[in-house]
Formats: structure tokens, C-alpha cells, sequence
């Protein structure tokens, strides 16, 4: 349930005193605009509705601040307080609670828009990644322990979504790929390193600039999960539309080993993790089409997944496991 711009306009300036141009932008589950003051400043506007859970808003801002409290401040936003000196306005709007949080703007493009992706860039993207996750080693909150269909570690389920695509091959592909999620990652996922992850390092939440990562935004897939997973989302999006998809992830896995320093186990998994990010984003982009979605925002990676899982299916796993190990250093 979205509001118009002007009301959500009349919002920001009771609760945080702020007036200016509101430009819509793009959300999966909540309204976002683009607030432009009059003086220039930009800021971000995130309107979560009736559906959203409160205190995983709130949990969502106190990772953020955990960030900013151990010294990332680059790349990673930060909530305004509101007039009554809270990082989040409760409204009420038709009898319902919405949860408005006005956030600073990261200057950067989205790796997506980014024509090339050189190795430097995947690299620091990796590096910043790996420092995001030691940097919330420490941190924890209850209502990031949550089951969220988009979390690798459920990626099995993504089975329910099997009958909504229709091509007998692209069928199969995913099936192959869900076995292979069963037999190699589930019997090994209680043994991995948890902790509180971001979860979603899209090249529609990366942000880079001059060659170099510049932010990572959108903390609502936020979840306590395998560590490794919040890499593999990485380097499965870093991936996409690349000629050579494995050596993209290796330069992003490198940057990552340097600040995080991951264990054979992890670098063995990643290949079916990334295989299962797909199966899921694949299988929900088909059941969102049966559904006749029409948010755009439900299918912006659907072609490229689908040559990428047709790229993956060609990599034999012991050669993408031994690529990450050389990638880290690891024997």
C-alpha cells in the first residue's frame, strides 16, 4: 500500500522537518523517493507499510548504526533523527502504522549501470563486503533470526515454485541445480559460521564510483544466516552478462578473503550457493509472472540469471572450488 508523493511530502516535514522535491523511486516491498531539498541536499525516503514487522525496521537501523559505530562510514547510510529524536516515524494513515525512516544519500551509480567491471572494482567491492561482515562479527539482533524466502540457506523451497515456469528445460536446470543445493549444502549448513547479514549485495543495491565500491544500500533482507552467503549474492549478481562469470567471482572473492578471511569450506560451498540464489530469484521471477506482476523491479535480473544458471551448468563444481581456493590463497 503506497501514499501520493504530496502526502508522503506532508509526512517528512511534520515528523522530520524536511521540505523539497520528491522524486519516486524503485522498492521490491516498500515505497522509496528521492527527497531534494532546497538547498541541494539529497536524502533517501523509505516508507515501509501495514505488512512490515516494527521491530525488524528497527533492527534494520541498528545494524546500520552498529556500522557507523565501528568505523564504516564510507559506503553504508545512516537514518536522520526525527524531530522527536528517533531514527524512525510511526504514522498512522487509514487506521494503519506505516514506519518512515529518512536516510543520508550515497553518491555512486549502481553496478548495474556500470558499463565495465574491472577487476579492481570486484575486488574492492569483495574487500568492502568482507569488511561490512567483520564488522558485524559482534552484532546481533532477534529479529534478524527469521525465515526469509530469499535466504540462501532456504533455497530447497524454492521447489514450490517450480510449476510456474514453463519451459520443460529451464524446469529441469532449476531441478538439477535444488538437488545439488540438497545433497552438498544442507548436510554442511549447521556446521558454517553465522552471523547478522546483509544478504542482498545486488548490482542494484551496489553502488560504485571511479572504480570502486561507493555503498551498499537496502538492509531489508537482513538476516542471521551462513556468512558465506552474503558473498555468494554478491558474486552471483557480479556475475551476470559476463563473458567469463567465474573469474568476475573470483575478483570479488580475493577482496573478500582480505578482509574476512574465509575457510575451504566456504570457498567448496560457493558454487552451490550461488546455483541456489539463482534457483531462487529464477523461481520467484516465474511465480511473480503467473501472479501478473507489475512491478517491474520482480523481473529487472530475470534474463541475465537465466544465461548465467545456463553459464554455471557448464562449470564443473571442482573447478570453481579450486578457482576460489586459489583466489584466497587457500591449498
Amino acid at each position: 500500500m503506497f501514499i501520493s508523493l504530496p502526502e508522503l511530502a506532508g509526512h517528512l516535514d511534520g515528523a522530520f522537518g524536511l521540505r523539497g522535491e520528491l522524486q519516486a523511486l524503485n522498492g521490491y516491498e516498500e515505497q522509496n523517493a528521492l527527497l531534494t531539498t532546497a538547498d541541494g541536499q539529497r536524502y533517501i525516503c523509505k516508507l515501509g507499510g501495514p505488512g512490515q514487522d516494527r521491530f525488524f525496521v528497527e533492527a534494520q537501523l541498528a545494524m546500520m548504526q552498529h556500522l557507523h559505530a565501528r568505523g564504516l562510514h564510507h559506503g553504508f547510510q545512516q537514518a536522520l533523527a526525527a524531530k522527536n529524536g528517533s531514527p524512525m516515524a510511526v504514522l498512522e494513515i487509514a487506521g494503519q502504522l506505516f514506519y518512515l525512516r529518512v536516510l543520508n544519500f550515497l553518491e555512486g551509480r549502481f553496478l548495474a549501470e556500470e558499463p565495465v567491471h574491472s577487476a579492481a572494482l570486484l575486488t574492492d567491492i569483495g574487500r568492502s563486503l568482507g569488511q561490512m561482515d567483520t564488522a558485524l562479527a559482534d552484532f546481533y539482533h532477534p529479529s534478524f533470526r527469521r525465515y526469509y524466502e530469499w535466504d540462501i540457506s532456504q533455497a530447497a523451497d524454492a521447489r514450490q515454485w517450480l510449476e510456474y515456469i514453463q519451459d520443460p528445460a529451464q524446469k529441469r536446470l532449476i531441478s538439477y541445480f535444488l538437488l545439488q543445493f540438497e545433497t552438498e549444502v544442507l548436510p554442511k549448513i549447521n556446521g558454517l559460521r553465522k552471523a547478522c547479514i546483509h544478504s542482498d549485495a545486488n548490482d542494484y543495491n551496489l553502488l560504485v564510483r571511479d572504480d570502486r565500491f561507493a555503498g551498499l544500500i537496502d538492509f531489508g533482507d537482513a538476516v542471521f544466516a551462513p556468512v558465506i552467503n552474503n558473498l555468494a549474492v554478491a558474486i552471483t549478481y557480479a556475475m551476470l552478462s559476463k563473458p567469463d562469470p567465474l573469474a568476475a567471482a573470483a575478483a570479488v572473492v580475493k577482496g573478500y578473503h582480505e578482509a574476512n578471511a574465509l575457510t575451504a569450506v566456504e570457498t567448496d560451498l560457493l558454487y552451490y550457493l550461488v546455483a541456489g540464489r539463482l534457483c531462487i530469484s529464477l523461481g520467484k521471477s516465474a511465480y511473480n509472472k503467473a501472479q501478473q506482476s507489475d512491478n517491474e523491479h520482480h523481473f529487472v535480473t530475470e534474463a541475465p540469471a537465466w544465461q548465467l544458471i545456463g553459464q554455471w551448468i557448464t562449470i564443473n563444481p571442482l573447478r570453481a572450488a579450486q578457482v576460489f581456493r586459489n583466489a584466497c590463497g587457500l591449498p
